[in-house]
């Protein structure tokens, strides 16, 4: 075999990219958020205490009762298995490095930082090696998402078809992104 392609099958297909980072050409993958609070205290600070943090949690029975009610959901039901609330309630559920179950992915249960700004991996080689010297353009080239700029990452929870909570059965469920950046309850400050 040549050894141009006996190097394929050893080393991981990579490619350089700003400068001297290197971007993997495989797909990125859930890191957690684990690496991200090293860095992003104040973000991870406000995060725990959001209604993100304890997504996962309203999936248990005998939470949130009355919504569940409302929504023709079995407010006694545990819901933490279902695909239909996992793929919302969870951080990367199905996908490379996301949620699994509490048993073995713990960190990925609730909505993380990367169910907003994407899977970690490949962006946060640029974070680490660039600290703050790095533009939203480079980072976004490595697939790190905006929420506060981009109506439809929240969209794809917000907004979803299977989601029960909709709007017509109250005003509240009404997704409009510059209302919800107002009330950091749900996420974090925004930090510069």
């Amino acid at each position: 075999m040549p050894v141009i392609l006996w190097l394929f099958f050893i080393f991981p297909l990579i490619s350089p990219a700003y400068g001297d980072t290197l971007i993997s050409v495989e797909a990125p993958s859930y890191v957690g958020y684990e690496g991200c609070a090293m860095c992003h205290r104040d973000q991870y600070a406000d995060w725990q205490k959001s209604k993100h943090a304890k997504a996962f949690e309203l999936l248990k029975p005998g939470i949130r009762v009355s919504a569940k009610k409302k929504a023709n959901l079995d407010p006694d039901k545990d819901y933490t298995g279902s695909l239909k609330c996992l793929k919302c309630h969870s951080t990367g559920y199905r996908e490379s490095g996301g949620f699994v179950n509490v048993g073995e992915t713990p960190t990925r249960a609730g909505v993380g930082c990367e169910m907003c700004h994407g899977p970690g991996s490949e962006y946060r080689k640029i974070h680490k090696q660039k600290h703050t010297g790095f533009s939203h353009e480079e980072a976004g080239a490595a697939g790190q998402l905006y929420g506060s700029t981009d109506t439809g990452v929240c969209a794809r929870c917000h907004g979803h078809e299977d989601m029960p909570l909709k709007p017509e059965m109250d005003e509240k469920y009404v997704f409009v992104l510059e209302d919800r950046l107002k009330n950091t309850r749900a996420y974090h400050q925004h930090y510069r």
